[in-house]
């Protein structure tokens, strides 16, 4: 008996570590991982960390916000700078016998200063003949200078196919001819970063059109030590080279701020002897860059979240001239690697009986990926460390979760395992009722809300990001209190806009007249809010709102991993449409016939128009809410019995009477647009047959 006990135990842990194992793999092929692994990578980096070991070959010269401070108050020089001091930097670093020269500066239109100050600086160019300046190979569709790109050909580089991305490239920013004709050589600048926007890797050459193009760390180092062997060259599974980087930004390379070089360029030329004495750059590789905040180069790589752009670009060339680089697994090996953590966590964990230890093999199985981790990182290699991770701890839960299955205590360690991960009060939801997890929906009439924010693209581009999230948060919540007040259930925030519906999940007669007093208070809240915005923020917010009611299918919508409890079809459509027309006509909020007609006497509204929306043939009645009854100022209920004649005149097809009669009514942006509208018609009637629908033309 106990030998069988042993035997299942065993065959129950290798279904743990097999289970664990395949969960694993779905969830990496979905790219959960994806965003852990990279961070991970990034502490390796800092642990491992040396900048005592980056390369003493690789030199930057920085465009920093001192030397652009001390040219502008000396030189009264403003940013860009003429190219002749870009001419000074080439002369300078050619006294010292540099081996290669990059630019890192944008060259593609003419100088300020004309067309005597590029010449200069092609001639220069050329005769330093080590200079190497930026192009950008971009995957946008757009027209490329045909005589630069053929300038382009000249530099295309011959390298194994294997180091050619596969990435499709359609066009090309590039340096002005001249200087295309003067260069030693051309690198593209284009890399991009991970999916967190932290640069780590590059692809080292990239096919444009017929033209194989260098990065600028291969064309760098193919002047620095040519013949460089692009067969020992190990790229990850996408075609790119990891990049080691040696430390935080600053204290990998030594660096100079240009203005040092342009102030030891001039004591040179008057003899005297200068600050850097240009021996100090004698075979060595320079990158100049920028470093400026203002000029908009600063990206970030695993070691600093704020680092130039030309820094990213010295430590892929340092990773080439070192030959110090990393290597990835083969899939199949991973996958055998994970399998075998799994296998191995689930087996072990099924034969341990006692909370101790339990315990220790946790914490056991837990540190191997990391040491395993380390060591290969130590060995050049980027072994995962996330992925196993998670197999080892499903495994582990796994063969737990088991064990006291088969001892009746189940329920009680679910529920102590995911209270870590879930809320208790979901825990216990789900316990109740599973149904809750199927995805589904039902069809019920609703009433549905969308409201924007109005001009706020130019609201988000003047204001701070702190000041437009401290808005965004302030409105939305006084929005939203509104609506979850009068009984809707808030369906998703689209940036500045709010989904809402009424009458579901739970059924309400009144839907209809409780969601439109929600706009007409939400507007009336808005305007209380709007001198404390404008005071704060110098802006005052307008909103729109379009309301509908009608069928829509309602319940949880989405995948089985994720989703909403949401409503969806033509009534919701519809509602977004009459928030986009109000725009058109004026108004604050537009609400659908049936809305208008189902809120009853209590809302007061008026008919706007009869229109048909983009993508519809059916066409709509829609209707202004204008407040609740009881509340409506005199002056607003005389302008609209006076608006009313008036559309029954319009109706009768009387145009110049209508005309008039709109036109008399002040300060009535949809008076005013059936005014122009009535004057067009009595210059040109429309047909006899015509239906009164208009169509509009945009969402």
């Amino acid at each position: 008996m106990k030998r069988l006990s042993l035997k299942k135990r065993g065959f129950r842990g290798l279904a743990v570590g097999a289970a664990a194992f395949a969960l694993t793999l779905v969830l990496g092929s979905l790219g959960v991982f994806r965003r852990l692994e990279l961070k991970s990578w990034d502490a390796r980096m800092e642990v491992f960390a040396d900048p005592a070991k980056a390369s003493r070959d690789v030199v930057l010269v920085l465009v920093d916000q001192y030397s652009l401070d001390l040219y502008s108050r000396e030189q009264s020089l403003t940013w860009p700078w003429p190219r002749e001091l870009y001419g000074y930097i080439v002369r300078y670093l050619a006294a010292g016998n540099a081996k290669a020269v990059f630019f890192d500066i944008t060259m593609t239109e003419s100088s300020s200063l004309g067309v005597e100050d590029d010449a200069a600086f092609a001639a220069v160019v050329a005769e330093a003949g080590n200079v190497v300046l930026p192009v950008f190979i971009s995957d946008e569709e757009k027209d490329s200078d045909a005589a630069r790109v053929d300038l382009l050909r000249r530099f295309s580089t011959a390298v194994p196919a294997r180091i050619i991305s596969s990435e499709a490239l359609h066009s090309a920013t590039l340096p002005l001819e001249e200087f295309l004709k003067a260069a030693r050589g051309v690198g593209n600048v284009r890399v991009n970063p991970d999916d967190d926007l932290i640069y780590r890797r590059l692809p080292l050459v990239q096919r444009f059109r017929d033209i194989t193009v260098p990065s600028v760390p291969w064309a760098l180092a193919s002047l620095a030590r040519p013949g460089l062997d692009a067969a020992r060259i190990p790229l990850d599974r996408q075609g790119r080279m990891i990049i080691r980087f040696f430390g935080p930004t600053g204290t990998s390379y030594r660096t100079y701020t240009i203005a040092a070089l342009l102030n030891s360029y001039a004591q040179m030329r008057e003899g005297k002897t200068p600050q850097l004495p240009p021996s100090e750059f004698a075979g060595k590789t320079v990158l100049v860059g920028l470093s400026a905040v203002g000029l908009y180069d600063v990206k970030a790589s695993p070691l600093s979240g704020v680092i130039p752009g030309v820094e990213i670009q010295a430590a892929a060339l340092d990773t080439l001239l070192n030959g110090r680089f990393f290597r990835t697994p083969a899939g199949a090996a991973t996958g055998i690697y994970l399998l075998g953590l799994a296998l191995l966590a689930g087996v072990v964990v099924s034969f341990v009986k006692r909370a101790g230890a339990n315990v220790a093999a946790f914490a056991g199985f837990l540190l191997l990926p990391a040491a395993a981790a380390a060591l290969a990182f130590r060995a050049g290699w980027w072994l995962d460390y996330v992925a196993p991770t998670a197999a080892i701890l499903f495994a582990l839960i796994g063969a737990a979760v088991l064990n006291y299955s088969v001892e009746g205590r189940e329920r009680r360690f679910i529920k102590g395992v995911f209270r870590h991960y879930l809320s208790p009060h979901v825990i216990e939801r789900i316990i109740e009722n599973p149904g809750l997890l199927r995805l589904g929906g039902e069809q019920r009439e609703v009433t549905s809300f969308f409201s924007d924010m109005a001009g706020f693209t130019s609201i988000s581009e003047a204001l701070s990001p702190h000041d437009l999230v401290a808005l965004l948060n302030e409105y939305l919540s006084a929005m939203t209190d509104i609506i979850l007040d009068a009984g809707g259930t808030l369906d998703k925030y689209e940036g500045d806009a709010i989904i809402a519906f009424w009458n579901a999940p739970l059924d309400d007669p009144d839907h209809a007249r409780r969601a439109c007093r929600a706009a007409l208070a939400c507007q009336k809240r808005l305007a209380e809010m709007r001198p404390d915005f404008e005071r704060r923020y110098g802006r005052g917010l307008g909103m729109r709102i379009g309301l509908n009611t009608g069928p829509a299918v309602v319940g949880n919508m989405g995948s089985s991993r994720r989703f909403d409890y949401t409503a969806m079809g033509d009534t919701i459509n519809l509602a977004a449409r009459l928030e986009g027309a109000s725009k058109q006509y004026g108004v604050s909020i537009l609400a659908g016939e049936a809305a208008a007609a189902k809120a009853g006497d209590a809302i007061i509204s008026r008919e706007v128009d009869f229109i048909r929306v983009v993508g519809k043939s059916r066409p709509v009645k829609i209707y202004e809410l204008v407040g609740e009854a009881g509340e409506l100022p005199a002056e607003t209920a005389a302008r609209l019995g006076a608006y009313n004649e008036a559309l029954a005149v319009y109706r009768r097809r009387a145009w110049d009477e209508a005309a008039a009669a709109f036109a008399a009514i002040a300060s009535d942006p949809v008076a005013a647009l059936y005014a122009g509208r009535c004057r067009g018609f009595a210059a040109h009637p429309p047909p006899a047959e015509w239906d009164f629908v208009f169509d509009l033309t945009s969402k």
